[in-house]
């Protein structure tokens, strides 16, 4: 009598292989990659940190350098406005042109060149002023109605300070047709009283200086350079200096990567102010440090998790083994298949138990013999019936085909009253040999082939140039086994039924290839084909075990393979009606190269 069930019984009713797998994950696996995972977040912070820290540095770095350029240009734009003899020259007024050259020569001239000459991040100098006796060129211009609508004009004339950095788009003074995005420093030429003319200094800032500032530190960051009104300047992997990009792009704002930029602005003068530098990290340096730093908590977690791993299996992999064997044995035991475990047992408990179990299944074998012996008896006269059936049914397969093919060879003779048919008859004579010389029920693809050919040379005779055959045979599958005379049943089956008929050319294609899983072996013909009707009634009295009479030479072969392969192998009839059939036989490729196919059947 069971005695009543516990709740804590519940863990009996675990397979003993959960109970090792729970005991392996949440005592040893689980705790070990919990602690490689708290490492890993932990190392990944700190290299995201640092990477951050020397990303900031290089951003304020490129800020810095652009600073010093901004601030050296203005430096000159303050020596030149605190210049008074240079200014008195700019504001007096020449009574003719030749007055003017003759101070442009002597002074006006090199006063602008030389910052040129002397700073190489500085791409044109100039002054523009109101001063209408000056002569348009070079460094000096009068301001025109154009000029007077430009950006830069309209910014340092709206406001109240003396010095502003600014972008735009304009006119090159260089070039006046070519329109380019220009970055520059504006300055009021007014340091003195009573000064006649408005004059204004302009310095264009040569933009190839500021990328190559960005491409310092083109390996971790890509660079934009935004101005007072949120527009892209200049980018590190773009250029705005041709016609085709001479526009001035609003900043759009990406939310994956604004929480990734570091954002800086140009210092605290009055003359940056709105002016930014962002720096987008390029990421590959902090994806090379946060692999390595995974390559390095990959590692220690294996280690951590082998090593355990390899002594629990140690420990148990004994235990566990023999039990499962034992286990295993013992349900065999409700089959009827009493088999003995053939290993060392070991001298604890279970090598007890498992030492009992060889003692009783050796006793019950031995009571059993008997039983075992008559069922042996009883299996061998089944197989002595069906290898008798199957001699029967091929033995129905050389009478039909001879006949077909002396029968062949008389109505060749009577329609074209040959006298000589030594082809035909040398073709039958070797098909006869090989019939007599076959004595295994299987054959190699190759022969069947061969047999084959000379089958279908008669025929060819026989309908002379209105029949043509193709043979494709992949090498591979020359030595499968087959039954014999299986294709060629179903090549004559198509000369006698599918072509006899038909008017016109005649043509049989048999092919043969191999898949991973399968022989697949084709016979198709372009006859007057089967309809739907006829061809479901073929199909299903394949099948059936009454003998109708008809189509003896499918349902033989049909029959055949069952019988060699176990029902593993398959047969399918498509055919469209007056136009083509088509039968396919596919043979499992282990049993297709499997000798012992045969010897089972014999």
């Amino acid at each position: 009598m069971k005695g009543k069930r516990k709740p804590s019984a519940i863990v009996n009713d675990i397979p003993l292989k959960y109970k090792f797998l729970f005991i392996y994950l949440l005592c040893v696996l689980v705790p070990i990659l919990s602690i490689n995972a708290l490492f890993y977040v932990q190392i990944s912070r700190n290299v995201d940190a640092r990477e951050r820290e020397n990303l900031e540095i290089s951003v304020d770095r490129v800020v810095y350098d652009f600073m010093q350029i901004v601030n050296e240009c203005v430096a000159i734009s303050n020596t030149v406005a605190a210049d008074r003899a240079y200014n008195e020259i700019m504001d007096y007024t020449y009574p003719d042109n030749e007055a003017y050259y003759d101070a442009y020569n002597s002074v006006l001239r090199d006063k602008m060149w030389q910052y040129n000459n002397l700073h190489s991040y500085i791409y044109w100098m100039g002054v523009y002023t109101t001063n209408p006796t000056i002569q348009n060129g070079g460094s000096y211009f009068i301001l025109s109605d154009n000029d007077k609508k430009s950006e830069w004009y309209r910014k340092i004339t709206s406001g109240s300070d003396k010095v502003l950095l600014t972008s735009y788009q304009g006119t090159n003074p260089l070039n006046p047709p070519q329109q380019e995005v220009f970055v520059s420093l504006i300055r009021k030429l007014d340091n003195f009283t009573g000064q006649p003319y408005r004059k204004y200094l302009r310095i264009d800032l040569r933009l190839n200086n500021v990328q190559e500032l960005f491409k310092k530190e083109h390996d971790y960051l890509q660079f934009k350079l935004l101005d007072e009104k949120n527009r892209v300047v200049l980018e590190s992997d773009h250029s705005y200096y041709s016609m085709d990009k001479n526009v001035l792009l609003n900043m759009d704002t990406d939310d994956s990567q604004s929480s990734k930029q570091i954002v800086r602005t140009l210092g605290n003068a009055g003359y940056t102010k709105g002016w930014r530098l962002i720096g987008t990290p390029e990421g590959r340096v902090v994806n090379h440090e946060m692999s390595r730093a995974l390559r390095l908590s990959l590692i220690f977690a294996v280690l951590t998790v082998i090593i355990p791993t390899l002594l629990i299996i140690v420990i148990i992999r004994s235990y566990n083994l023999r039990v499962r064997l034992l286990y295993r044995h013992m349900k065999l035991v409700k089959y009827e298949q009493f088999e003995s475990i053939d290993m060392y047992e070991g001298k604890d408990e279970i090598g007890g138990l498992i030492r009992s179990f060889n003692l009783m299944t050796e006793k019950i074998r031995n009571l059993i013999n008997d039983v075992y012996k008559l069922e042996i008896q009883k299996k061998d006269l089944e197989l002595e019936q069906v290898r008798a059936e199957l001699n029967y049914l091929e033995s129905q397969v050389d009478p039909h085909f001879l006949f077909n093919t002396l029968n062949a060879i008389l109505v060749i003779c009577k329609k074209y009253k040959y006298e000589e048919v030594t082809d035909v008859i040398r073709n039958l004579a070797l098909i006869m040999r090989r019939l007599l010389s076959w004595k295994d029920d299987l054959i190699t693809v190759g022969e069947e082939i061969s047999f084959i050919e000379m089958y279908l040379q008669i025929e060819k005779f026989r309908f002379q140039s209105r029949f043509t055959y193709d043979i494709d045979i992949d090498p591979s599958v020359l030595n499968c086994r087959i039954p014999k005379m299986s294709v060629q049943a179903l090549v004559e089956n198509s000369c006698k039924h599918g072509l006899q008929s038909v008017k016109g050319a005649r043509k049989i294609h048999v092919s043969a290839s191999m898949n991973d899983a399968s022989l697949i072996i084709v016979v198709t013909d372009n006859g007057k084909g089967i309809g739907n009707e006829k061809l479901e009634w073929i199909k299903s009295h394949l099948q059936s075990d009454q003998d109708s009479g008809q189509n003896v030479g499918l349902r033989n072969v049909y029959r055949r393979l069952m019988m060699y392969y176990d029902s593993r192998a398959g047969f399918t009839i498509e055919s469209t009606e007056y136009e083509q059939t088509s039968i396919t036989i596919q043979i499992p490729i282990d049993l297709a190269l499997d000798p012992k196919v045969e010897e089972s059947h014999v």
